[in-house]
């Protein structure tokens, strides 16, 4: 029984011992859009932002900046940056990095000189026009 292995055009692929390489420049844009979507943090937006220039425009897509401005930092949906990620990029700088880090302390007794010896600082707003 070693003759030859009659096979159907249609299942040629099975005999193929290695799988075919598939690159990501493959995938179909809806379906690449499918994915980042359910990326769920900035970082892993961020990351896979640098794999290709594909997925930096997939994940650089507003309306998944929008969607992480509104969850994470409560901007109300009337807001209309120029851009979400920038202003996403901001609130997480200002929030994180100055005001629940050692810097608000630092910022808060800079404003202290404002004020008198007695003063405390309570807070401050930003306002962007659109």
């Amino acid at each position: 029984m070693g003759g030859p292995i009659i096979v159907h055009p249609l299942f040629l692929h099975t005999l193929n011992p290695e799988p075919e390489i598939r690159t990501l420049e493959e995938v179909p844009q809806d379906v690449l859009q499918l994915i980042v979507s359910r990326v769920m943090t900035p970082q892993e937006l961020c990351v896979l932002q640098c794999v290709s220039k594909r997925c930096r425009d997939a994940a650089g897509a507003d309306e998944l900046w929008k969607r992480l401005c509104m969850t994470r930092f409560a901007v109300p949906e009337s807001c209309s940056p120029p851009s979400w990620k920038q202003l996403y990029r901001f609130n997480y700088e200002f929030l994180y990095k100055v005001l629940l880090s050692r810097s608000a302390e630092q910022l808060s007794s800079g404003f202290a000189r404002f004020g008198g010896s007695g003063s405390r600082f309570v807070g401050m707003g930003i306002a962007i026009n659109a």
